[in-house]
């Protein structure tokens, strides 16, 4: 009988519990919001993505160890377009973290026949690679180099982010 009447007070708290829950609230389908052809104006050739970590001291993102050293864009022999670029890993740039950690990065380069921002912010790449991981030592600087397959391509975009697994 004790078994039955807390089956009962169970079943009773699941549905009590179901019928307070709002559907919207766990609905896993949203509609995405659409960049605007402004904002894509404003990003850059090479962009970081995903912090390793929020604190209270501020983000703690990939984007705080690493600078840019070089960025050339070229066709080579077979005219096709060759992308060159120069990470450096500068340690740490906060008072309580002065030496900053050696790290990998995972990178993709995207690579496109109009610019960005041509008037429809719906630009698709021609060719995207794989991401890829590249070794940050502190101090030392690293290089990145990708080619197109395509000669079509004229405009590109790195995009750097945290070691994906």
């Amino acid at each position: 009988m004790n078994n039955r009447l807390a089956l009962n007070i169970l079943l009773a708290s699941v549905i009590l519990l179901a019928s307070c829950v709002n559907r919207e609230s766990v609905s896993t389908v949203y509609n995405a919001d659409r960049v605007s052809a402004e904002r894509l104006e404003q990003e850059g050739t090479i962009v970081f993505v995903r912090p390793t970590e929020y604190s209270v001291w501020g983000t703690k993102s990939i984007r705080e160890y690493i600078e840019i050293a070089y960025e050339r864009a070229s066709r080579n022999e077979a005219g096709l377009l060759q992308v060159d670029l120069g990470l450096r890993n500068r340690g740490g740039q906060r008072f309580y973290d002065k030496e900053g950690p050696s790290f990998q990065v995972s990178m993709k380069t995207a690579f496109y026949d109009k610019p960005l921002a041509s008037g429809t912010p719906q630009a698709v790449p021609v060719y995207e690679t794989n991401w890829q991981s590249l070794r940050l030592l502190r101090g030392a600087t690293e290089h990145y180099q990708v080619t197109c397959p395509l000669s079509s391509a004229r405009y590109y975009q790195v995009t750097i982010s945290e070691l994906l697994k």
